[in-house]
Parts: structure tokens; C-alpha cells; sequence
């Protein structure tokens, strides 16, 4: 099977260098098919790069490779790491993405870039040559001290009834996408009635789900298909009409 290598990054696509980037590494693996993530990730946002790629990787065949360009730093001492994780590989700056993205499951088998190739991000593209050929360990050495960096993730408190959040990411439509999986929420509220309470410049009440987008008049929750819970209106730039903000607190209490 032709190796799948999926591209995130905060470059745009106004300039030429993801169509660079692409260029090269279809020079080093011929054969590869490359897809895109997304290219407009707020600039150096790791943990948006970090969410979206974890909520993406399991639609792509196992064994496919995943390349972060997010904040690359691309110095001198660049050393780029790759990380397997349930049959998939991961490469990028360890900026802390790793651990945002791996954090309740290590220890995690990685390997960090030793080779001497002088240009940095050509790095990247020699590791996904090597995971590609089967020959990663030529190049690389064990690698275990991963940057730590922590962010909000979703809270269940069930004895109190109620579910805590954040808003991760505003998609093109403007809905405003949470962390907090639809499983979870599912799971917690069942068949009952709920209030989804979103903290932003002023405070907004939500009571109403569907399970897709639904031409309502106000705003409603729905599941997306990263997995998780978004504010939605239909056709309605719910995110603009609202001024809701990345990192704005969700609270769900059932």
C-alpha cells in the first residue's frame, strides 16, 4: 500500500512553502500520497495543532504518518522527534505537542533524529522516508524526556451532575468546537435535560441538542465529527454572533 502522510501546520497556503515542503518530501517518498489536516491552525498553536491531529489520525489507515509543522522552530539543533502510537507515527518538534496530545498514555515508544542532514526541516522529511522504508532506527535514538505542557482537558464531576470544558477551536464556519467528546456528554445526560452554560464576554444558556445540524433560530449543541461536542446555528457564524473565543469555558450541569 502506498504510505499516507498527512500534513498540519500553521504556513497557510498563500505562500509557496507547504507546495515546497510537499515537492520535497514527494522526492524522498515517491510513492507517498499526502493529505492535509489544515494549514490555517492559529499561528504557533500548538495545542490546536495537538487536538486536531488526535481527532483526525484514526480516520487514516494504520501505519500512516503524521507530520506537526505547527511552531516549528527549524534551528540549527533541530531535532525532530517520532512518536508510534496504535499503529500510527507522529513527527514533529517536541514544542510540547507530545505531551498535550499523549500525556495519559505514556510511556510511548519514540525515537528523536540523530542523522546530519543540514537543512532543519529536511529532517522531518528523512524521518518520514525512514518510517516509510522501515528503517527508522538508522537514523534516530531512543528518546523519552518529552517537554511537558498541560492543557484544559474536559472534566466529569458525576457526583455533582455537571461536565467541564473548553472551547478548542473555531472551525470556517464559525461554530465553536469544544473538547469535550459527544461519548462523554451522551453517557452523562442520557435522555434527561441539560443546561450547557458558555462563559464568553457575557454568559450564554444552551438547553437544546441534535444529533445534526438542524435549521434552528438559536444556538444548540450537536456532535461533530472530530468526536466532539460544537455550538452550532445554522448558517448562522455562531462563533461571530456570540464572541466566542477560543479558550472560553463550556459547563454542562444535568
Amino acid at each position: 500500500m502506498r504510505p499516507i502522510v498527512t500534513l498540519i501546520s500553521d504556513w497557510r497556503t498563500r505562500d509557496p512553502y507547504v507546495a515546497m515542503f510537499k515537492g520535497k518530501l514527494l522526492s524522498a517518498v515517491p510513492d507517498a500520497e499526502i493529505m492535509d489536516i489544515s494549514h490555517v491552525v492559529d499561528l504557533f498553536n500548538v495545542s490546536q495543532t495537538a487536538f486536531l491531529t488526535l481527532q483526525s489520525y484514526r480516520n487514516f489507515p494504520a501505519g500512516s504518518i503524521h507530520i506537526m509543522l505547527t511552531n516549528a522552530t527549524a534551528t540549527s539543533t533541530f531535532a525532530p522527534v517520532v512518536v508510534e502510537y496504535d499503529q500510527h507515527f507522529f513527527i514533529g518538534e517536541d514544542n510540547g505537542i507530545f505531551c498535550l496530545m499523549f500525556n495519559r498514555h505514556f510511556p510511548i515508544a519514540a525515537r528523536q533524529y540523530s542523522g546530519s542532514t543540514p537543512c532543519a526541516l529536511d529532517r522531518i522529511i528523512e524521518l518520514a522516508q525512514a518510517v516509510a522504508n522501515g528503517k527508522l532506527d538508522a537514523i534516530t535514538v531512543e528518546y523519552a524526556n518529552f517537554k511537558r505542557m498541560f492543557s484544559a482537558l474536559p472534566i466529569h464531576f458525576a457526583n455533582d451532575r455537571r461536565i467541564e470544558g473548553d472551547i478548542v477551536y473555531i472551525d470556517a464556519y464559525f461554530n465553536a468546537i469544544t473538547n469535550i467528546p459527544v461519548n462523554m456528554f451522551k453517557e452523562a445526560v442520557g435522555k434527561g435535560t441539560f443546561q450547557a452554560t458558555i462563559q464568553s464576554k457575557k454568559e450564554w444558556k444552551c438547553q437544546i441538542y441534535h444529533e445534526s445540524y438542524s435549521p434552528e433560530e438559536e444556538f444548540y449543541l450537536t456532535g461533530n465529527a472530530l468526536g466532539c461536542l460544537e455550538i452550532a446555528m445554522y448558517q448562522g457564524d455562531v462563533a461571530i454572533l456570540a464572541d466566542f473565543k477560543v479558550g472560553d469555558k463550556i459547563i454542562i450541569t444535568y
